[in-house]
């Protein structure tokens, strides 16, 4: 007698499992089994007969490539109406599916679709995964200034104010006439900046030096020589 559909199911599961590596749940399951042919002996004694006949009717029908391209469908006739498909791959048998000629038979296994219909026919489809959601972009971290010092600079007029953001992350702010003339950032190097021949430098540990470069500095006027006086015009 053959084995009831849903022990063959599970079997299937169990060989397609053991192939692929997947999880029980989702290897080759069967959607809608069809019930597996079940023939009678009359007597005990004609059981080895019975089994004899049922093989010799096994016959090969054709091979289908499935979709993935790699399985194999080999189909059977194993009595009128009735078809077995084993399910192949790279030359391992990994189940089979059975029809009685009333009802489609049904498995998949990461996104395989078999389908062996009453008549024979073998299909196949494959499942195309969804598209992963793009990942949201992340907030940048607010990084607070700390006031840390409010020099003036060197001309007496100009101020600024340094903040520490980090471990030698400093920034000042220029000033003049209360008015923010620049904003220096000391990120792990020095920054540098100038106005009207004032010099200002900002260190990453938070240090602002400020001073004039001499060659900016108005020359002085050149007093007047014996060279320089006019000279009467010759008569």
């Amino acid at each position: 007698m053959r084995a009831p559909r849903t022990l063959r199911t599970a079997l299937v599961a169990a060989c397609v499992t053991t192939a692929l590596g997947v999880s029980a749940a989702g290897a080759f399951a069967a959607d809608t089994p069809a019930k597996a042919p079940v023939k009678s002996v009359g007597q005990v004694g004609q059981a080895g007969k019975a089994a004899h006949h049922s093989k010799a009717e096994r016959v090969h029908v054709k091979t289908v490539k499935l979709a993935d391209k790699v399985s194999r469908a080999k189909l059977y006739r194993i009595g009128k109406d009735r078809y077995e498909a084993e399910i192949w791959v790279k030359g391992g048998k990994y189940g089979a599916l059975y029809t009685d000629g009333r009802a489609a038979a049904r498995a998949q296994n990461n996104g395989l679709h078999v389908t062996l219909h009453a008549n024979g026919k073998v299909t196949s489809w494959i499942e195309r995964a969804k598209p992963r959601p793009a990942p949201e972009p992340q907030p940048k971290p607010v990084v607070k200034r700390l006031l840390v010092a409010t020099p003036t600079l060197a001309d007496g007029v100009t101020t600024a104010k340094v903040y520490r953001l980090a471990t030698h992350h400093y920034e000042a702010d220029i000033f003049a006439d209360g008015v923010r003339l620049d904003t220096l950032v000391a990120n792990g190097r020095a920054a540098y900046g100038e106005n009207n021949g004032l010099k200002v430098v900002l260190k990453p540990d938070g240090q602002l030096i400020s001073g004039f470069d001499e060659s900016t500095e108005p020359a002085p006027a050149p007093s007047p020589g014996t060279a320089d006086q006019l000279q009467p015009e010759a008569g």
